[in-house]
C-alpha cells in the first residue's frame, strides 16, 4: 500500500477516506499477520500510523473507513484531551482544586483537597457503591473513602464530575458550556477525528467514561494528537504538560494516567482491573507505550519512542490478547 499522510487537515481527511473506501485499503505484507489476528477475532477496523503516515489499513467484516463504532471505556481517552485543550487557553489546571468550580466542595475538609490531576488519574478517593446511581447529584454528594492519592479506583464518577468543572469552566469563560461541542470544534475537527457520536446522561452532559462512537481512523488521530503532546500540523491544539502527564502513572497505580493504561512496570502490586496481559513478561509493550481499551477488543495504542500509534476496532465480544497482538505488530516493525 502507498505511504499516506495521516497527519491531514479535516477536509483532507474526507478526500483521502472516500477514495480508500473504493479501493478497500489493504493491509500491506508487513502487518498482514496482525491485521489477520483481529479480523479473526470480529475486527472491523485497522490501522498503523508511523511518525505520522498511514503504512497500514483494512476494514474486514464489513467494515469500513467511514463507520463509527462504539469504542466503549476507549472513550475515556476524550477526557485528557479535553482537560488539554482548557489548558491550553488557560481555562483550567491540574492541581487546582475542584472545588475552586465546585463550589459544593468548599467547606468540605476532604474534599475541598481533591484536585482535577486526582480526578483524572483516578485517586480522588471518590467511587460509585455498587448499585448507586450514576448522575451528577449523586456523583456531587459522594463522600470520599480515603484521602486523595491514596488508591486508585477505576469509576464512572470522576469522568462525571470532569465533565461537571469543564462546563462550569466555559461557561464562566462565556464559551460553548458543552463539553463535547468544545471539543469537537477546538480540537477534534481540527484533526479530523470526525464525525464523532457522543452518548449522554440525562443531564444532556456528554459522558467521558463511555458511549463514543468513531471511526477507527479518527479514533487513532486522537491518539496520534497525544503522542505528539497537543501539536498538530505545527500548532498548539492542546497543552503539552498535561498530555506527557495522562502518560504517566501514580503513586496509587503505575499503570494507570489519564483514561490510559500504560506498559510501564509496577514497582507495587498493581490494582489495575483491566483483563489484559499487556504486562506479561512475553509482551513487546515498551515502557511508554500507552492504551485506550474499550468494548469488543477496541484497542488504541501509541509509542512516542517508536512514533507508533495502532488502533483496532470490533463487532464481537472474542478473546483478545494484547500481547499476541503487539507483538505481530512489533513483527512489522522490524
Amino acid at each position: 500500500m502507498n505511504r499516506r499522510t495521516f497527519l491531514t487537515t479535516s477536509a483532507a481527511c474526507c478526500a483521502l477516506s472516500a477514495s480508500a473506501s473504493v479501493a478497500r485499503a489493504q493491509p500491506g505484507p508487513r502487518f498482514a499477520e496482525a491485521a489477520a489476528y483481529s479480523a479473526d477475532r470480529g475486527g472491523v477496523g485497522f490501522v498503523v500510523a508511523r511518525h505520522g503516515m498511514l503504512v497500514a489499513e483494512n476494514y474486514p467484516n464489513g467494515g469500513a473507513v467511514h463507520t463509527r463504532w462504539p469504542i466503549g471505556a476507549g472513550t475515556r481517552i476524550f477526557a485528557p484531551l479535553l482537560a488539554a485543550t482548557l489548558a491550553n487557553e488557560n481555562l483550567l489546571s491540574l492541581d487546582d482544586p475542584a472545588a475552586s468550580v465546585l463550589w459544593e466542595w468548599a467547606s468540605h475538609p476532604v474534599k475541598a483537597t481533591i484536585s482535577t490531576r486526582s480526578l483524572l488519574n483516578g485517586t480522588s478517593g471518590l467511587a460509585f457503591p455498587a448499585g448507586a446511581p450514576h448522575n451528577l447529584d449523586a456523583a456531587l454528594t459522594l463522600e470520599p473513602t480515603e484521602a486523595p492519592g491514596l488508591r486508585f479506583a477505576d469509576d464512572a464518577a470522576s469522568y462525571i464530575l470532569l465533565a461537571e468543572i469543564a462546563h462550569r469552566r466555559l461557561r464562566m469563560a462565556g464559551k460553548d458550556p458543552d463539553p463535547a461541542r468544545y471539543l469537537t470544534a477546538q480540537v477534534l475537527g481540527e484533526i479530523g477525528c470526525v464525525p464523532i457520536a457522543w452518548t449522554r446522561w440525562p443531564n444532556g452532559a456528554p459522558r467521558l467514561d463511555d458511549g463514543v462512537a468513531v471511526s477507527t481512523r479518527a479514533w487513532a488521530r486522537a491518539g496520534e494528537l497525544i503522542r505528539r503532546e497537543g501539536v498538530w500540523r505545527g500548532q498548539q491544539l492542546a497543552d503539552d504538560r498535561i498530555l506527557r502527564e495522562a502518560q504517566r502513572g501514580s503513586f496509587a497505580e503505575a499503570r494507570a494516567g489519564f483514561g490510559l493504561w500504560l506498559a510501564a512496570p509496577a514497582h507495587s502490586p498493581s490494582r489495575a482491573p483491566l483483563d489484559s496481559d499487556l504486562w506479561r513478561a512475553a509482551s513487546p509493550a515498551p515502557i511508554d507505550l500507552a492504551m485506550a481499551a474499550g468494548a469488543n477488543g477496541a484497542r488504541l495504542y501509541f509509542s512516542g519512542t517508536e512514533g507508533l500509534v495502532v488502533a483496532r476496532q470490533g463487532n464481537s465480544a472474542s478473546v483478545w490478547s494484547d500481547a499476541e497482538f503487539l507483538s505481530l505488530i512489533w513483527r512489522g516493525l522490524a
